[in-house]
């Protein structure tokens, strides 16, 4: 498991860039809305932010013995939720949405992966059992 951190520090232009592609793939009133968010922060609570969201990606790694849909893990993932508070309001569909995009997409599931390499697809498990009882 690594202990790197997950989220790099990008430069501003960067972030741009990143924000940019999400508009093009995504839905970019959120993107921009989440982006404007993000600026708003200061470097320390951006600092705090990403800490915080490594944690919650290492807890997960720890926690995959005990299966995706074991109290221990659930609640992971309700953190996980909460953290992405920060950027917008998930909606179960975007939570489904992200837990499909984590084994679909090359560069999610090398960044996730970094912490574990079955992390992607665990996460996957995890968080479409999670937004079934959210929808329960």
């Amino acid at each position: 498991m690594s202990k790197k951190p997950m989220f790099g520090q990008w430069t501003e232009a960067e972030e741009d860039q990143y924000s940019d592609e999400a508009a093009r793939r995504w839905d970019e009133k959120t993107v921009r809305q989440s982006q404007k968010l993000w600026k708003s922060y200061s470097a320390e609570k951006k600092q705090q932010i990403k800490d915080e969201g490594g944690t919650i990606y290492v807890d997960l790694a720890a926690a995959m013995p005990q299966g995706a849909e074991s109290a221990a893990v659930q609640a992971i993932i309700a953190r996980w939720h909460q953290h992405l508070r920060y950027f917008y309001e998930p909606t179960p569909e975007i939570l489904a949405g992200l837990g499909h995009l984590y084994t679909s997409d090359p560069a999610f599931q090398e960044n996730i992966g970094a912490v574990h390499p079955d992390l992607p697809a665990f996460m996957e498990v995890a968080i479409t059992h999670y937004v079934e009882q959210l929808k329960a």
